[in-house]
């Protein structure tokens, strides 16, 4: 067990910038993954409360194709089919790409799961009261509808992160890249693959229980508002 460890002391200096700059990457495309799955998710839920039965169909259609694919199908599909239409993408752009698509569809139910949370009194209060619609879902709706999406919003942000692994294999230099390059360099697997599980961990457990934290906060919240 002291042999385990003091192999750490030999090569931490070796392996923590190499990982430290890996995690960077990590954490850098799961967040520009993720506001790509915030904006098209938000955009799928107009689609599907509009009133053009084309643009939600389309919508719905798109979301179950979506959750019928497996993320590592879509990555290789934007990695390596996309060029053949004249669209290169480099690694780190197909895999935000292809970690936004995905996770838009599993955002778009969050969102909109959120905003049917709110009762339908509430806008039709506000525009007796004489706001537009427009104000109506800003300063009405969206504020309440949000207490319902952010932990499930904050849940899904970690999954993405953990899923951004499977970049590796469309040559992105993220954390499990750079474990497997450093593990083939320096023939010691199991340590460096650990130290990449603390790094995940690190990232990943605060996150997640800010999650938790909030949904127990704001869950409270609305059971206070409901007395009230």
């Amino acid at each position: 067990m002291t042999a385990f460890f003091a192999t750490y002391a030999e090569y931490m200096g070796e392996w923590w910038p190499r990982l430290l700059g890996a995690a960077r990457v990590t954490a850098e495309l799961s967040a520009i993954g993720f506001a790509i799955a915030i904006v098209l998710g938000a955009l799928l839920v107009w689609m599907l409360r509009s009133g053009v039965t084309a643009l939600r169909r389309s919508a719905q259609g798109f979301i179950q194709l979506l959750r019928a694919i497996p993320l590592l199908a879509l990555l290789l599909a934007i990695y390596f089919v996309l060029p053949s239409f004249g669209i290169t993408l480099s690694g780190y752009w197909a895999g935000a790409l292809g970690l936004g698509v995905h996770g838009a569809a599993y955002v778009a139910e969050i969102l909109r799961g959120g905003l049917q949370s709110v009762h339908g009194g509430q806008r039709e209060a506000g525009l007796a009261v004489g706001l537009t619609p427009r104000r109506v879902f800003l300063h009405v709706t969206l504020p309440q509808a949000a207490r319902v999406m952010l932990p499930p919003l904050l849940s899904s942000y970690v999954a993405l992160l953990k899923d951004s692994s499977l970049c590796a294999l469309i040559a992105t230099n993220e954390l499990m890249l750079a474990a497997k390059a450093m593990s083939s360099e320096y023939f010691l697997p199991l340590h460096i693959f650990i130290l990449v599980g603390l790094f995940y961990f690190a990232i990943a457990f605060p996150l997640s229980m800010l999650s938790r934290w909030l949904e127990r906060r704001l869950a409270q919240g609305r059971r206070t508002l409901g007395v009230a």
